[in-house]
């Protein structure tokens, strides 16, 4: 296993790492978000009925399979105007099932989700206040104060990310080579995220967020994060299709997928802990 780090440490020169569903489980987090914020959203925001649960796991995995949701907050954005457009009360009659979902989404080949808006998807409910209450549920009372230094609007309880673990247990000095995040996450939500990794210590120039510049699918973040660290050749953990199509843009280095996938990938593990492991740099 040594000389396989050995190689590898004389091939790539970074390591640059997705941080949902690489560095921290989100499962119990960000779907859960996406699923309040339809539901308060359609009640608070459009003074509708809600009489479903509507957002399962089905719409969330299916929307992280397209290049368009590298933001989860997007998604809620999205479905909410969807069934906002059909101009009814009742949300389990005006919400697609994952079935249409995905047949919306596959029939759509842009990486901005805003073009998926159209003459029959009417923009009906504002970006910006769906992001807000996303935050508001996502950080909780206490923590959305600390962070944005006022009170939530919509949302006053507990935040969602405490429901969030992290996936590996090594820190991020204890790697053989430069460590950075490109991650589809907002600054303040990152720093929850180094947090529960015990990171805390990484130095912000390695971190690349949604205020950074442009977000996955583009490769910029990918092209900033080597160009501070100096590298040429990075390997970049990534679990999404947005993050697959950022290092084929980026043309450069090698790219590793962590969990579960249908593609047909060369390089594919269950999870960061063990693909650091295999892949030796970590015993």
């Amino acid at each position: 296993m040594g000389g396989n780090m050995d190689k590898l440490k004389k091939i790539h020169d970074a390591l640059i790492f997705d941080m949902d569903g690489v560095l921290i489980d989100a499962t119990f987090s960000y779907p859960m978000v996406i699923r309040m914020a339809v539901q308060w959203g359609w009640r608070y925001l459009l003074g509708n009925d809600v009489d479903c649960t509507a957002f399962s796991y089905g719409h969330f995995y299916i929307s992280k399979t397209h290049p368009a949701f590298n933001d989860d907050y997007d998604i809620a954005w999205i479905l909410l105007s969807l069934a906002a457009s059909k101009g009814i009360r009742s949300l389990k009659k005006a919400f697609p099932t994952p079935k249409q979902w995905e047949e919306i989404l596959q029939n759509f080949n842009g990486d901005d989700p805003s073009l998926l808006l159209s003459d029959n998807f009417n923009n009906i409910v504002p970006r910006s206040s769906v992001r807000q209450l996303c935050e508001e549920i996502y950080f909780g009372r206490e923590e959305y104060i600390s962070l944005q230094g006022k009170e939530p609007k919509w949302y006053k309880g507990k935040g969602l990310w405490r429901r969030e673990r992290a996936l590996i247990d090594v820190h991020w000095k204890d790697l053989p080579l430069p460590v950075c995040i490109f991650t589809g996450r907002s600054r303040k939500e990152c720093l929850l995220g180094l947090k529960l990794l015990g990171w805390e210590d990484l130095p912000m120039e390695r971190i690349f967020t949604l205020e950074d510049g442009m977000p996955k699918p583009s490769p910029e973040g990918l092209e900033v994060l080597s160009a501070r660290v100096g590298a040429k050749n990075p390997i970049f953990f990534g679990d999404t299709s947005s993050d697959l199509e950022s290092a084929k843009r980026f043309g450069r280095g090698k790219f590793v997928y962590v969990g579960k996938t249908p593609k047909d990938l060369p390089l594919v593990f269950k999870d960061a802990q063990k693909a650091l492991s295999e892949l030796g740099f970590i015993d």
